[in-house]
């Protein structure tokens, strides 16, 4: 895994843990909430009155203020330990409440009697808390503190004297029978399938908060490259790459076709403008520029202050990669054109911009360190576009295309008709090559 994997990791782990924070929050105010009502419905439930509610109340009162207090706690910033050590403490106070006797009844009831309500399903509140958090060895732990303060409330219970318990022979229905409804009977085999089922449920929503945790950095992971993919490439596109298990491949030799433009005069004018108002020029050329490149099914590789460069026929090589280009020049001066028309009507000076098209081979795929990597086009197809582009401004003209540019649109014949008004300006030598190249302008 590269730096920069793990510091999307990181990143995710953090937001994560956020996210147990919040979940921790939530579940002390849920659990707090479910307190109040079972406190209630213990009041309504119970037969007895007066001072028997003592014990009820003490006892819901407990869980209430250690919910808040866990309420507290979380809202103050992380603690990797507090939920385990409430846990482990509320696990322990419920199976006290249960099994313990109430000093205030007025009836004595045998300390086996409250093993045979359904109390123990108490214990999968603390599940549903435990839930909330987002973590799965939280949900274990719940599961084994359930289990095990349910086992020494049941072993406390088996251990009294006046405790009967299933015959070990004997078995006949009579004995059975007589066995089961004795007011001190305690059933092995129900505390077997209760702690039996608590731990599987447990253990099943352990797995599943796992998945789910594994889900969300799975689909983070993909929004992350479909992120990165829609830097470069319009929606459609992205679309289809986000379907490929390798979107851009391993780096490789192609033919594309090369687009470079550039406001010319832009310094001059940028000298009586103020920072904020060229970062906004910048906005508005960068964003009616992009608009020009996707919608001809162009990738825009980079900007570049008031330049940009972006190539056609990549990642795939089309049949019309240089006629897409030429129409993707033709847009961008025609949007530029569009963008003055507004200038002028609110006063600001126009702007003009040259393009440089060239056709050529390229090496495509990832460049940078292992910290930081960027998709881009290399060779000296590129190179050639953007001294073409500073051609423009010696030529007096708009756009400036090369003779390989020319005969890849005819070759093409997607749209030769685009090609009216370039007009061949013969050979010229271009700077840092000894080679003239031969020219078409407009």
């Amino acid at each position: 895994m590269t730096p920069a994997d793990l510091g999307a990791g990181d990143r995710l782990e953090a937001a994560f843990a956020r996210e147990e924070r919040r979940g921790l929050m939530l579940a002390a105010a849920a659990r707090s909430v479910a307190v109040v009502v079972i406190i209630a419905w213990a009041a309504v439930t119970n037969p007895e009155r007066g001072a028997a509610h003592a014990r009820v109340l003490a006892f819901g009162g407990f869980f209430l203020l250690t919910g808040l207090a866990q309420l507290a706690l979380y809202a103050r910033g992380p603690r990797p330990t507090a939920p385990y050590v409430f846990m482990l403490a509320d696990s322990l106070a419920l199976a006290a409440y249960i099994v313990l006797p109430n000093p205030y009844a007025t009836v004595r009831l045998p300390a086996a009697m409250p093993l045979r309500y359904a109390n123990f399903l108490f214990f999968f509140i603390l599940v549903m808390q435990a839930a909330f958090s987002f973590r799965p060895r939280l949900l274990l732990w719940t599961g084994l503190s359930g289990a095990g303060a349910w086992t020494l409330a049941f072993l406390w219970v088996l251990r009294r004297p006046e405790t009967v318990t299933d015959p070990a022979t004997g078995r006949d229905m009579a004995t059975v029978l007589t066995t089961y409804f004795h007011p001190a009977y305690v059933s092995t085999l129900k505390y077997q399938n209760e702690v039996l089922v608590f731990l599987l449920v447990t253990a099943g929503l352990a797995l599943l908060v796992r998945r789910s945790r594994s889900l969300v950095a799975e689909r983070a992971e993909a929004e992350r490259a479909r992120g990165n993919l829609a830097r470069y490439f319009s929606p459609k596109v992205v679309d289809e790459l986000a379907g490929r298990d390798q979107p851009l491949g391993r780096g490789r030799r192609q033919a594309v076709g090369a687009l470079f433009a550039d406001l010319v005069g832009f310094t001059t004018l940028a000298e009586d403008m103020t920072p904020e108002e060229v970062m906004g020029l910048l906005r508005d050329f960068h964003g009616r520029m992009e608009d020009a490149v996707f919608r001809h099914g162009g990738c825009l590789e980079k900007f570049i202050g008031d330049a940009l460069l972006a190539t056609f026929g990549v990642p795939d090589v089309g049949s019309r990669d240089a006629t897409d280009a030429l129409a993707c020049a033709r847009g961008m001066l025609a949007a530029l054109t569009a963008w003055n028309r507004e200038r002028a009507a609110a006063g600001l000076p126009a702007l003009a911009m040259g393009v440089g098209l060239h056709y050529g081979q390229v090496v495509l795929g990832d460049i940078g360190s292992e910290r930081s990597m960027a998709f881009a086009t290399v060779g000296d197809t590129i190179n050639i576009t953007s001294r073409l582009q500073s051609l423009t401004r010696e030529l007096g003209a708009s756009l400036v295309a090369s003779e390989a540019f020319v005969g890849a649109v005819e070759r093409e014949g997607a749209d030769v008709a685009l090609l009216g008004g370039l007009k061949p300006r013969g050979p010229h030598a271009l700077r840092g090559r000894d080679t003239p190249i031969t020219l078409w302008a407009e």
